[in-house]
């Protein structure tokens, strides 16, 4: 101690969230970082080409909500190219791209992780789609 004498070491241990804390990191070193859709803290992004697209982008963003996906838009003025690669570096399941063609034809450009093509699809079948792919499962 201060004092120069010895002294029995006293140290004191409290783990609240500690086997919590742990199974997260379990998790998270199993996936890889690239969690369930259903527990990836961000579901979906929605990138906008340019401004002219934000109305669009914040629609589709309002219909998600509406059906509980976690869901962000990107509307940094940053290259298309270099926004999909940091989203998906970030691993965000689905990866939403919403141009002047997608808004005159009423469709998302849908990029999900770990696929190499990127699908067209009608803004209903994009609903439906996403939200099964989000939901809790079943037992």
């Amino acid at each position: 101690g201060e004092d120069g004498n010895k002294y029995r070491p006293v140290m004191l241990h409290r783990a609240i969230l500690g086997s919590f804390e742990r199974f997260i990191g379990i998790l998270l070193e199993n996936y890889s970082g690239r969690l369930p859709n259903w527990l990836a803290p961000t579901q979906a992004c929605i990138i906008n080409i340019n401004d002219d697209c934000l109305d669009y982008a914040h629609k589709i963003y309002s219909k998600l909500k509406e059906i509980k996906v976690r869901v962000i838009i990107d509307k940094r003025n940053e290259k298309i190219n270099y926004k999909i690669r940091e989203h998906t570096l970030n691993k965000v399941p689905f990866i939403i791209v919403v141009g002047k063609k997608e808004i005159n034809e009423n469709t998302v450009s849908l990029r999900i992780i770990g696929e190499e093509k990127q699908e067209i699809l009608k803004v209903d079948d994009f609903l439906q789609k996403i939200n099964k792919k989000c939901s809790y499962p079943r037992s």
